[in-house]
């Protein structure tokens, strides 16, 4: 008999399951991305039900199976109202859940994708930024801490550190002119580009939305995000066509 475990995560994603039931999945500081069975959330009055819902935050003590855990109580500590009640901070949150279930995995620890997902429902409720511009700091930060950070200090190919005009994500970094020739499906960044990229990686996960960008910038970067996430993940976003429909 498998002894529970309380794990502190944020609930990525819900599924209804047979009559009363619910499957979710979060993501743990300790366990990494988990499935937990809630049994009976969708009764009335069940003790599940607010703890069940997309978003929410909270302290969980499950019960261990073969493959997947059973809720047995929970603790909410925050559960992100304000999102769900806007229909384009609910895509934006949405998608960065998305994108962490596709990273994540069950078994190793979340600490920092925990984090991350933390400020960022924080900063897209606040908005102070443009939303477009938390989607692409998001994603940079988080290929940072899955090991995946673009050399943005010196050339990937040289380790040259003076004209730095050109990227390539298939190299992972910068590009300087002096082997550019040499080099296939670079594409052109601007100083103020590099810059902005150089900032969200060295910033601690708590600052990483303390800053703003031109229209221009962000149109770049994000461009940039964009597909470099492409390059590492196959799936298909949901929440991105509902972001398109709105933008």
């Amino acid at each position: 008999m498998y002894e529970n475990v309380t794990v502190n995560g944020i609930v990525l994603d819900t599924s209804l399951l047979k009559e009363y039931d619910k499957r979710l999945v979060i993501l743990t500081s300790e366990l990494g991305k988990i499935t937990v069975f809630a049994n009976g959330a969708r009764r009335k009055n069940s003790q599940f039900t607010a703890v069940s819902q997309r978003f929410v935050m909270g302290c969980f003590t499950v019960r261990p199976g073969r493959n997947s855990y059973t809720l047995v109580s929970a603790d909410i500590k925050e559960n992100f109202m304000e999102l769900s009640g806007d229909i384009e901070k609910m895509a934006y949150a949405s998608y960065a859940c998305e994108v962490l279930q596709d990273f994540s995995e069950e078994g190793i620890g979340a600490k920092d994708e925990l984090n991350l997902l933390y400020v960022t429902f924080r900063a897209v409720i606040n908005a102070r930024q443009d939303l477009r511009l938390i989607k692409t700091a998001f994603i940079l930060k988080l290929m940072d801490i899955e090991g995946l950070g673009l050399q943005m200090e010196r050339c990937v190919k040289s380790d040259i550190t003076e004209g730095l005009h050109h990227i390539s994500l298939k190299d992972g970094g910068l590009i300087s002119d002096a082997v550019m020739a040499n080099v296939t499906g670079a594409r052109p960044i601007s100083d103020d580009a590099i810059y902005a990229v150089r900032f969200i990686f060295s910033r601690d996960i708590a600052s990483v939305y303390s800053f703003d960008i031109s229209i221009s910038v962000l149109d770049e970067i994000e461009k940039l995000a964009d597909d470099y996430l492409a390059m590492h993940s196959e799936r298909n976003y949901k929440s991105l066509d509902i972001l398109k429909g709105l933008l």
